[in-house]
């Protein structure tokens, strides 16, 4: 009996470790950057003016090359103006990738 209940113990334990989520570096999302380090990609669907410029200043701090920031194409000005008042360089994009505009920070 002692046997069994160590091994659903132990089974009990790779299990719980299979599904934790990793932390995250400085609470950022874990799909920010790609894995070479070249290109750093935020989504931002919501259309406020607050929350696209919390996602460019993702991009500012992200170590990459590359910086896009998609939205749905009626929010593309305002990540524009998001982008410039947060001081970042890089690209927005609309979701299918089909409309694309360079932003130069301040």
């Amino acid at each position: 009996m002692g046997r069994a209940r160590t091994w659903h113990t132990h089974a009990y334990d790779v299990i719980e470790e299979a599904f934790t989520e990793p932390p995250a570096a400085r609470r950022r999302r874990l799909n920010k950057a790609a894995k070479d380090g070249k290109k750093a990609q935020v989504v931002d669907r919501s259309g406020s003016a607050a929350h696209l410029e919390h996602s460019a200043k993702q991009l500012k701090s992200a170590n990459a090359e590359a910086r896009v920031l998609r939205v749905p194409h009626w929010d593309m000005r305002k990540a524009e103006e998001a982008m410039r008042k947060a001081g970042v360089n890089g690209i927005v994009s609309n979701l299918c990738g089909a409309s694309r505009k360079q932003v130069r920070g301040l």
